[in-house]
């Protein structure tokens, strides 16, 4: 956990963005190739001098305590009305927080080391301060971790420093070390196109409020008896 073939980045509890320029226009992804442009302008306005392809994380980050919140960030993602847009780029602004480049000045680096990668990405003049580049120390991943823990924050991510940029499949060059905390949910739907269960709780009024998507956990064999297949 603490190696020095690694490096260790706090997990940043948001969700995943693409940010892509070409020709100073600008388009935003999510990891599943969901345009979502329009929900933040803040990023999507700013431009950098060259065309780039860049991933990080997305996220409500509060300016007084650093506290990161998830439920705020979903509410952007989820408004579509341009008034809402507005109003919630108002009153909850995101930050987006980069922690890898793709492609910069026509060159495609996907396949370059993680620590050639991080040298680029520390170079760049970022467009506004709204733009942010995530942190990350060299082998001490567990005293990292120990402060995610008192900050109640996700986790951390394991990177190895020679790793290349993998695209549409989860890499072990790259590990996931949540700070898992638990509470009691219902399940209110599910995904159809891939598993995931909806997870919702109950408030006070009795009703029912979103709390999360359960994607991980279930062997196949449950996956299997849940579809009844």
């Amino acid at each position: 956990f603490s190696d020095s073939r690694y490096i260790y980045e706090p997990k940043i509890d948001g969700h995943r963005l693409i940010y892509s320029q070409e020709s100073a226009n600008v388009k935003l992804y999510t990891r599943h190739n969901n345009e979502c442009t329009r929900q933040y302008p803040e990023i999507a306005n700013a431009t950098f001098p060259h065309d780039i392809t860049l991933d990080g994380e997305v996220a409500c980050v509060d300016p007084q305590t650093g506290a990161v919140d998830f439920e705020s960030v979903m509410s952007r993602f989820q408004a579509r009305r341009s008034d809402t847009i507005r109003r919630l780029t108002e009153t909850l602004p995101v930050t987006y927080v980069i922690f890898d480049i793709l492609r910069y000045k026509g060159e495609d680096l996907r396949n370059r080391p993680l620590m050639e990668r991080k040298a680029i990405l520390a170079g760049l003049t970022l467009p506004n301060a709204r733009f942010g580049v995530t942190p990350y120390i060299e082998g001490a991943g567990e005293a990292l971790f120990t402060q995610m823990q008192a900050r109640a924050m996700e986790g951390v991510v394991a990177k190895r420093k020679d790793s290349v940029y993998e695209t549409g499949k989860r890499s072990a060059q790259w590990q996931k070390v949540i700070n898992w905390t638990y509470a009691d949910v219902y399940l209110s739907g599910y995904k159809k196109a891939e598993f995931g269960w909806l997870a919702s709780v109950a408030t006070d009024s009795g009703k029912m409020r979103p709390a999360g998507v359960i994607e991980f956990g279930a062997s196949p064999t449950h996956k299997k008896a849940f579809y009844g297949a």
